[in-house]
C-alpha cells in the first residue's frame, strides 16, 4: 500500500517510528530565515511582512502543514493564536538523494496530495526541499504550483525509492523555482 511505502521511506529519513518527524528540516527553515539574505528577500517579497505574527509549527493541525505565518495577539497577557489569520503555509522535506550542489532531477516534484494544504483558501504558500546535509534548498510557490498543474496535469510516475507510484506536479526547473545556499 502505498501510504505504508512512504512511512517507511520518511522512516529511513527521520528515523523509525518517526515518519513525520521533519524537525530538522524545520530548522533548517528557520536557519535560512535567519542567515540567508537571498532567502529573506525571497520571502519578503513572496509573502510580505505582515505585523503580529509568528512562524508556527502544524498550523492546521497534526499531520497537515508543516510551518505557517500565523496572526497572534500581541497583548502579553493574552497570548492567543488567531487560527482563521493564517497569512502563509510552509512545506518542507528532505531528499536524501540531493547529496551535492547539482540538483538530482529533471523536474520539482509536488506531491498531489499536499494541494489540500491551500486549495479553496487564498493562503501564500511555498514547498521547500532540502539536501541531504540541509545547506542547500529549493523552493517554489503556490502560483508556480498552480500553473504547472493547470499547464501539465498531474502524473503518476514510478517512484523507485518507495516502489510505488505516486501522483505529482512536475514543475520545470526554470525561473518560478528558486534556488539557495548556506555554508
Amino acid at each position: 500500500m502505498l501510504k505504508d511505502k512512504i512511512k517507511l521511506c520518511a522512516e529511513e529519513a527521520h528515523g523509525k517510528g518517526h515518519s513525520y518527524a521533519d524537525h530538522k528540516e524545520r530548522a533548517a527553515l528557520r536557519k535560512f530565515l535567519k542567515t540567508n539574505r537571498p532567502f529573506q528577500d525571497f520571502w519578503k517579497v513572496y509573502f510580505g511582512t505582515p505585523t503580529n505574527t509568528i512562524l508556527m509549527d502544524n498550523p492546521l493541525g497534526k499531520y497537515q502543514a508543516d510551518l505557517g505565518i500565523v496572526e497572534y495577539d500581541p497583548e502579553p497577557t493574552s497570548w492567543i493564536q488567531k487560527c482563521d489569520k493564517i497569512h502563509g503555509l510552509i512545506e518542507v522535506d528532505i531528499f536524501n538523494e540531493w547529496k551535492h550542489e547539482t540538483f538530482p532531477y529533471p523536474k520539482f516534484h509536488v506531491l498531489e496530495r499536499k494541494l489540500k494544504y491551500f486549495e479553496g483558501t487564498d493562503h501564500k504558500y511555498i514547498t521547500c526541499s532540502f539536501s541531504s546535509d540541509r545547506k542547500l534548498m529549493v523552493c517554489t510557490t503556490r502560483d508556480n504550483i498552480e500553473r504547472c498543474h493547470f499547464l501539465y496535469g498531474v502524473t503518476d510516475i514510478w517512484m523507485p525509492k518507495i516502489q510505488e507510484h505516486d501522483r505529482v506536479i512536475r514543475c520545470p526547473l526554470d525561473a518560478n523555482i528558486f534556488w539557495f545556499g548556506i555554508k
